[in-house]
């Protein structure tokens, strides 16, 4: 995945060094992240779970005005972090002069990103649910093994074992969902963020996926229409592919002991996400405790579902 670090408060990295950041990683991660993106192409963004329906609640063109929006119709961070309900307010994309709000581009980049975190959430846990139903049976209906194989393979299984799929189909917490996207995003303010949704670096040679050529490597990045759509193939990706099977084995040891699926813990699992190692582990830690971040681990959307568009000048 392409390497950004930035935590704006402290903001410890400048942009110089941003750009010199080396956008290769390491190969068998590349690999395995293209295969999985060429297999699930555009459909991150065209199931129900990030569908924007109907006409959007607010038409917004700059940073301020989003700014303005968040605070009047769904409060701050710091209120969502204490209260846990969140507006199921979905954003379609990244206004593109974060910048210009400096004090407070850090807040808002985190609560625009926040209700698509747990809009993807909510329907893997309806899955998980389902799943967990199911492995409470003796036996299974026709309908019902139909419908745990097209699980299965959506997940990356060729066969429908429940025990492996209760690895895969889970959640990711939200405080390591958006410590990733702040880090690979640049807080929001990398061209791929901003001209695809890109928030997570995904590599992809899918002629059908939509991407965005990276100028100083041989690479494309898979772009989508929502930052919904960004979050679900990004929590796919953990939950399918071989380079991410030690962060599934630390999720499904803490829910064997019933203990709360922890951003922190579960930053361990992710050695092969960047070339950076031990020292990107180390940033997304920081990030998470430095925000607060598992403050929002139990936060749950509330109230009806509906959209901001988001038009860049």
């Amino acid at each position: 995945m392409p390497n950004s670090t930035f935590f704006d408060a402290p903001e410890h990295r400048s942009a110089a060094n941003r750009r010199r950041r080396n956008d290769l990683w390491p190969l068998i991660t590349l690999i395995l992240s293209l295969s999985w993106i060429f297999a699930c192409g555009e459909s991150a963004n065209a199931d129900a779970t990030c569908a924007l329906s109907g006409q959007p609640l607010a038409t917004l063109e700059t940073a301020q005005s989003a700014w303005e929006f968040v605070e009047k119709n769904q409060g701050s961070l710091q209120e969502l972090q204490k209260s846990g309900s969140v507006p199921d307010i979905q954003f379609d994309r990244l206004p593109s002069d974060l910048n210009s709000l400096p004090g407070r581009r850090v807040d808002l980049f985190l609560s625009l990103v926040l209700p698509a975190a747990l809009r993807v959430n909510a329907a893997i846990l309806a899955d998980r649910k389902d799943l967990i139903q199911l492995s409470r049976k003796s036996e299974l209906a026709g309908s019902e093994k139909k419908k745990l194989l097209a699980l299965a393979q959506s997940y990356g299984l060729e066969s429908a074992s429940i025990p492996e799929l209760l690895k895969r189909v889970d959640t990711v917490p939200t405080s390591l969902i958006l410590a990733q996207a702040a880090d690979e995003s640049g807080w929001g303010r990398s061209r791929f963020a901003i001209e695809g949704n890109a928030l997570f670096g995904q590599h992809t040679n899918n002629p059908n996926q939509p991407s965005i050529e990276a100028r100083d490597a041989n690479v494309r990045l898979a772009a989508f229409k929502t930052l919904c759509g960004s979050v679900k193939a990004y929590v796919a990706n953990l939950n399918s592919t071989r380079a991410y099977a030690p962060f599934r084995e630390i999720r499904s040891e803490l829910r064997k002991k019933d203990q709360p699926l922890s951003g922190i813990a579960l930053v361990a699992g992710l050695s092969q996400y960047s070339e950076r190692g031990e020292s990107y582990l180390v940033d997304l830690r920081s990030i998470i405790q430095h925000h607060d971040l598992e403050d929002l681990d139990k936060a749950r959307l509330v109230g009806p579902s509906r959209w901001v568009r988001v038009v860049h000048p």
